[in-house]
């Protein structure tokens, strides 16, 4: 779509939770790149883990937890006139993007629009988990794009290196909340979240590795406090902002289920944010992976391509897989202004 000089990729938020705008990243920064562009990531008010208050000296999302793709071009860099055009008419999941002028172009889709013909990345979100050769690709992303900022590295570095360092840990990650709510009707996430399954795994890997320690990550504070009773002086966890109790399901800032311990504080959903990374980058540094159906476990799995792993949700042998996003329609826009 460019064969000028080089522009802007701006890529905006949607209102899903933190793994899903990861992989949103991960998806359209090889489109960007073989487009001369360069990718820029301006997460605002349209998902709930922007706070008007800021966090960590940051104002825009992907800047709260990591650095700019381009530490030349931060978000800050965006020209007035098109965040000024974002702030009523931001591009939707429906359209490849739109062109602004000669300096930017603006998406907001997962990468998986018909449109692109494999020029971004299609991570799975429903059933299935990334092929071998899509993690490859994805970690070769991750590493070169995707780097956390200091403050957050050092965290992870500092729990690993107590809790961590020195024995076989299992990684769990339990995703619960609105994926267990009534309110959740997509079949893939429906009964997502089984502990049964969790613990006659966890009890096979102990029959071959019997010192091996657990790290239990999770949304849910139940999830991990049952998993440390069945498990006890194995179980090891994140002190995580997680959902103590109550109604399971909220709404974003757009409409769409989100857990609701996050939905109703923007702050809360921010720290979340945070500890959902460490949770992730840890996980990554585990010797197996237990999980269930989550952007979360998959973006591990793209970030340790070599990480064994077991899904507890498989999709039932009758139920036939759904095609296609349904976040696009039929007919691909791209708009200039």
């Amino acid at each position: 779509m460019s064969n000028g000089p080089t522009r802007l990729h701006i890529i905006t938020e949607r209102d899903v939770g933190m793994f899903s705008l990861i992989q949103q990243v991960v998806a359209q920064i090889p489109w960007a790149l073989a487009e001369a562009c360069i990718p820029v990531f301006y997460f605002g008010g349209g998902t709930c883990y922007w706070t008007p208050n800021g966090y960590r000296g940051a104002d825009t999302v992907w800047e709260y937890y990591f650095e700019p793709v381009n530490r030349s071009c931060p978000a800050a860099r965006i020209p007035e006139s098109v965040t000024a055009l974002l702030a009523h008419d931001r591009p939707t999941a429906d359209e490849v993007g739109y062109l602004v002028g000669d300096g930017a172009f603006v998406s907001s889709h997962f990468g998986d629009h018909p449109l692109l013909g494999g020029m971004a990345l299609r991570i799975p979100y429903q059933w299935d988990d990334p092929s071998d050769a899509l993690r490859r690709e994805a970690k070769a992303v991750l590493d070169s794009f995707v780097r956390p900022r200091s403050y957050l590295a050092q965290k992870v570095e500092d729990f690993y290196t107590r809790q961590m360092a020195g024995h076989y840990v299992v990684g769990l990650h339990a995703r619960g909340t609105d994926a267990t709510s009534t309110q959740e009707i997509r079949p893939f996430r429906q009964g997502s979240l089984v502990l049964s399954r969790y613990y006659a795994e966890i009890e096979r890997i102990l029959e071959v590795e019997p010192d091996a320690k657990v790290f239990a990550a999770s949304d849910d504070q139940s999830s991990v406090d049952r998993l440390a009773a069945a498990f006890p002086q194995r179980v090891i966890a994140y002190d995580s902002v997680r959902h103590q109790g109550g109604e399971a399901a909220g709404q974003g800032p757009t409409g769409w289920i989100m857990p609701a311990y996050i939905a109703g504080d923007r702050d809360v959903a921010a720290k979340n944010g945070e500890d959902a990374i460490i949770e992730y980058l840890l996980l990554s540094r585990c010797r197996q992976l237990v999980h269930n159906g989550s952007s979360l476990a998959r973006t591990v799995l793209l970030n340790a391509p070599d990480l064994p792993h077991i899904n507890t949700h498989r999709r039932p042998p009758a139920l036939a897989e759904a095609g296609g996003s349904p976040h696009h329609g039929d007919r691909p826009r791209v708009r200039e202004l």
